[in-house]
């Protein structure tokens, strides 16, 4: 997911799961030299953003470099300046050993030469696929078979809901289970109608400040999401993803149970706005990742839950993910890989999966996911919907295509434009750059 809207990053910094600006080469010493993985000894360099010392992914690394007999130098990058790090680091031919890297840019990042193929590593630890959740293990394979990265962490999206809101409008919360029948767009509208209320005190729903939605909706409308699956037709401009996105604009435009454009465009220059917004008693219902969910453990004043998202031909949602690569240039790829595997592995899945927010990539994982005296008491929920998650169909021109199509959806929100003629008007210039041509 992009940093436009409710960035990964600042909710990230702000939960303490990555959370300040670590300065860049602080090394974490092994306390000896005989640890076991990794080729035993010697330093490695780990290349990252906004992790610092104390939060999980930290310890993690920390714990690594301690059994693998390492000193390791974590190199924490402010995360608004960290995909130009990234890029200037992997030219300069002084890659570090491992790097964390944003799921939308793998398939870029390994089109352009970047990234080590992991596949003899997976094969020579008889790593099983069975293991883990699909939606994360298929997320990093490659068109032409290659595995360009490990996934550690899981964040599929879900539906949050003030339930204080609902219990005193006498509305029915939607299911906990993901394969019930029912919850759909039109229930979600009817019930976002009867939770507003006047003057803005409440709105009904708060839903386009994330990005997710861009393929939450349109894959929930029987659509590919944002591109196809051969990332060659620019899908959210077609009828199922232009209806999905004008849905979500009518919430505001024509239903009145949304904060409008201007409300969300200062809204959201606040990091965790919208999770404010929900935790505060101003929505009663948010699209959100389950990252929101330390936050709202944390800061919420009103009883709140997660649910399953609307449907309309089929209930999905859209998972991103934390990823770790090997860069194509690391000079000790033995221990690059030591390092992903132990951060997916089982003592890490303990540290990572404490915020609730965040489901490790095992499926043992699920096992980490219990209620406990705060919200939310669904998490079970978490596991329904990693399987039914999709990733974004991926390009590796994805970036470029972002700054084509992102500002006309604001004339959507805004109801200057409808989505058809919105995304429309870019439809062939986005599909340009999604063949090479922009």
């Amino acid at each position: 997911m992009p940093a436009s809207d409710i960035s990964r990053r600042s909710i990230l910094k702000a939960l303490g799961i990555s959370g300040g600006v670590l300065a860049a080469g602080v090394p974490l010493a092994a306390c000896g030299s005989n640890g076991s993985g990794g080729g035993g000894g010697g330093n490695a360099s780990w290349m990252t953003w906004d992790t610092e010392s104390g939060s999980p992914m930290y310890t993690v690394a920390q714990n690594w470099a301690k059994q693998a007999g390492k000193t390791l130098d974590i190199q924490s990058i402010p995360g608004d300046d960290y995909d130009t790090k990234l890029r200037t680091v992997l030219s300069s031919g002084a890659a570090p050993t491992a790097i964390r890297i944003n799921d939308d840019y793998v398939r870029g990042y390994y089109a352009e030469g970047s990234l080590l193929d992991l596949r003899p590593y997976l094969e020579k630890d008889g790593i099983k696929p069975d293991d883990y959740f699909p939606v994360a293990y298929n997320f990093a394979k490659q068109p032409d078979g290659a595995h360009a990265a490990w996934p550690i962490m899981t964040n599929p999206g879900v539906l949050y809901c003030n339930t204080d809101a609902f219990a005193e409008a006498g509305v029915e919360l939607p299911p906990k289970d993901w394969a019930k029948s029912g919850w759909t767009w039109d229930d979600f509208v009817d019930a976002a109608k009867k939770l507003t209320k006047p003057n803005g005190e409440q709105f009904g729903a708060l839903v386009f400040p994330d990005t997710s939605l861009e393929t939450v909706f349109p894959v929930s409308n029987g659509g590919d999401g944002i591109y196809s699956k051969d990332a060659t037709r620019f899908t959210l401009a077609e009828p199922q993803g232009a209806e999905a996105i004008q849905w979500v604009a009518d919430l505001s435009l024509v239903h009145k149970v949304h904060p409008d454009f201007a409300t969300v465009t200062a809204g959201k220059q606040t990091p965790n706005w919208a999770l404010a917004q929900l935790g505060t008693g101003k929505v009663a219902m948010l699209l959100g990742l389950t990252s929101g969910i330390p936050y709202l453990r944390t800061n919420a004043k009103v009883k709140w839950d997660i649910f399953p998202t609307p449907m309309k031909v089929r209930r999905t949602t859209v998972n991103t993910l934390t990823v770790l690569a090997v860069p194509k240039a690391s000079k000790d790829p033995d221990a690059a890989w030591d390092f992903l595997k132990y951060c997916a592995g089982a003592d890490a899945a303990k540290l990572l999966a404490q915020s609730r927010g965040f489901m490790p990539v095992a499926k043992t994982s699920s096992a980490l996911f219990v209620p406990d005296d705060k919200s939310p008491s669904n998490l079970a929920l978490v596991t329904q919907a990693l399987g039914n998650a999709v990733n974004e169909n991926f390009s590796r021109y994805i970036e470029r295509a972002r700054t084509i199509y992102r500002p006309v959806l604001d004339d959507v929100w805004s109801g200057k434009k409808t989505a058809e003629a919105a995304l429309g008007s870019v439809k062939q210039k986005v599909e340009d750059v999604l063949a090479g041509k922009g």
